[in-house]
């Protein structure tokens, strides 16, 4: 049986461009996004795709095997802390899931805790001086799996 399963970038971008930006004056960043200092937008951009990437393959990783076919979304919410770390506020994993991957939250939880080291958002006060905030995102992720062709 052919599986995917991966966070799409479209859904994320989605509920990132309804994100209130102007309480972020910078947004948080993955290494690969640092050089795009002082353009909140491009940082956003790179942080979301980055993020959607870093969770698709490690749950392609898991190599899972699917006895019926899927085509399943569900949503987590991360938060990232004022000092970078990574944490599951909640995840809302559809009992069809559950019931053809029983170990799926666990597998989530194992993805976000190996997520490379992250950069913590910053927001402005008194116009210049900027402390680290902590910021929450909605994560979805679609898991599809097809009869296999043969």
């Amino acid at each position: 049986m052919e599986q995917k399963i991966h966070a799409t970038d479209e859904l994320i971008q989605q509920h990132i461009d309804s994100l209130n930006t102007s309480s972020i004056d910078k947004f948080p960043v993955f290494k690969d996004c640092e050089q795009l200092d002082e353009n909140l937008e491009a940082e956003k951009n790179c942080f979301i795709t980055s993020l959607s990437i870093y969770i698709s393959n490690c749950l392609l990783g898991n190599k899972l095997v699917l006895a019926n076919e899927l085509d399943v979304s569900f949503r987590v919410v991360i938060q990232v802390s004022e000092t970078g770390k990574v944490t599951i506020i909640s995840q809302k994993i559809d009992e069809i899931l559950v019931e053809n991957i029983p170990n799926i939250d666990q597998i989530i939880e194992q993805c976000i805790s190996e997520l490379p080291e992250i950069g913590q958002a910053y927001k402005k006060i008194n116009s210049e001086v900027l402390v680290p905030v902590k910021t929450r995102f909605v994560i979805p992720i679609r898991v599809i799996a097809k009869a296999s062709d043969n």
